[in-house]
């Protein structure tokens, strides 16, 4: 029979085991095997051993939804399962689902227009950043999670699941879910070029606080990363973060300008990794300044900064698109990284692609230069296709396009 209910019998007609006969057998309730499952509640070392033996013994596989929650550890359990050799990342920031339609071109007013194809992918800069960062793998290995908030309706459901696939796990309020994912229709041109349109989000608030005064980085190389639309609400968390011992970056995409102009100390202070791009860098330096006066009085600005021993990021980096991206390091040096030329089909997500790229590289301790080229190559990759988590390239595979040998063009340290 096809069509049936989804796990209520195999195809001899052997009825399937269900969370009660998991429970009976565990000797506990089906609550305590919900706890388990989802590990949005905690349970005793030994009774979850229960619950797990049993779950073996009957070979119980949860519902899709069921399954999804897995994603949703503890920092905790998280810990107790991950190498302590491995730096992490953090990323702070709200999941949505995308629907992208390949056009010719954008429609006229009143114009009906036939898409080449309408595609449904996870969007959100944070939960991008994440997603990149964790397939990287060796010698970038990093353990990723996500600080979001997500709903009840099936895509919170199916977000989860394909965000657990992809080794993002899910720090999410303790409070009950509530309201529904965010939808983003994703409109691109035949140049690569794409319109957003997205809608307000009616999802409970992203919890950092609780996250930053009960989780311990213990040593570890931890970096905390706020998405742009996050810095403004949760940027009075981050001198709190550090002085537990993480290490803080963040991105510009969502931040307003308004903001960063009146914020610019702020952020440089307080963060380690700043990647902006270069109408942001405008914000800062002024709309005046060409490209290569504005990269100069950052750069004087950051050797200023260090000489008089003040707080001022490991790195900013400032993307420049098609033509790569530039960072510069606390002593002021600049160093520059060019994108390779690639046919641009969706540009949707080349930024967040990059910074998951360039935060792994730097949290295993790789030269900045190196870094920065990676990050470059990664992004390039990225516009090769459509959806911005489709393409999730290896380190193997960026080095081995790096020619990690060759001579990185660097721009000379203003005088």
């Amino acid at each position: 029979m096809t069509g049936g209910q989804a796990g209520d019998r195999e195809d001899t007609g052997r009825s399937q085991p269900t969370i009660d006969d998991v429970a009976r057998l565990a000797g506990v309730s089906k609550g305590t095997v919900s706890h388990v499952i989802s590990g949005r509640v905690p349970v005793a070392a030994s009774t979850r051993a229960r619950v797990d033996q049993a779950i073996a013994a009957l070979d119980y596989r949860p519902a899709e939804t069921a399954r999804s929650l897995t994603a949703r550890k503890r920092p905790s359990e998280q810990d107790a399962r991950i190498d302590a050799s491995v730096p992490r990342l953090t990323c702070v920031g709200y999941v949505s689902v995308d629907y992208t339609a390949s056009l010719d071109r954008l429609p006229k007013p009143e114009e009906r227009r036939l898409a080449a194809k309408i595609q449904k992918s996870i969007g959100g800069p944070a939960a991008n950043v994440a997603a990149i960062a964790a397939n990287l793998g060796a010698p970038f290995t990093v353990a990723a999670s996500l600080i979001t908030a997500i709903g009840v309706d099936q895509d919170s459901d199916w977000a989860a699941a394909e965000l657990a696939a992809r080794r993002v796990d899910l720090i999410v309020p303790r409070q009950r879910r509530e309201g529904r994912l965010n939808r983003a229709l994703v409109l691109v041109e035949a140049d690569g070029r794409r319109t957003i349109i997205s809608e307000p989000s009616n999802l409970a608030a992203v919890d950092v606080r609780r996250f930053v005064e009960t989780t311990d980085p213990g040593g570890l190389r931890w970096c905390l990363h706020l998405e742009g639309y996050q810095v403004p609400d949760h940027i009075e968390l981050i001198a709190g973060a550090r002085a537990r011992g993480f290490q803080t970056s963040m991105q510009a995409t969502g931040l307003p300008d308004a903001w960063l102009a009146a914020h610019a100390d702020s952020i440089f202070a307080l963060f380690d990794v700043v990647v902006l791009h270069r109408e942001s860098l405008d914000k800062i330096v002024g709309e005046s300044a060409n490209l290569s006066m504005a990269l100069s009085l950052l750069s004087q600005r950051a050797a200023a900064s260090t000489a008089a021993s003040q707080a001022w990021p490991e790195c900013v980096v400032v993307t420049l698109g098609a033509d790569g991206a530039v960072a510069i390091g606390r002593d002021g040096g600049l160093s520059r990284a060019f994108a390779p030329s690639t046919r641009v089909v969706d540009s949707t997500g080349a930024g967040d692609s990059l910074v998951g790229s360039l935060l792994a590289a730097w949290l295993n301790d790789c030269p900045l230069d190196l870094a920065l080229r990676l990050a470059c190559i990664a992004g390039s990759l990225q516009v090769s296709q459509f959806g911005a988590q489709e393409m999730r390239p290896t380190a193997s595979r960026l080095l081995a396009l790096s020619g990690a040998d060759a001579p990185v063009p660097t721009l000379p340290n203003p005088a």
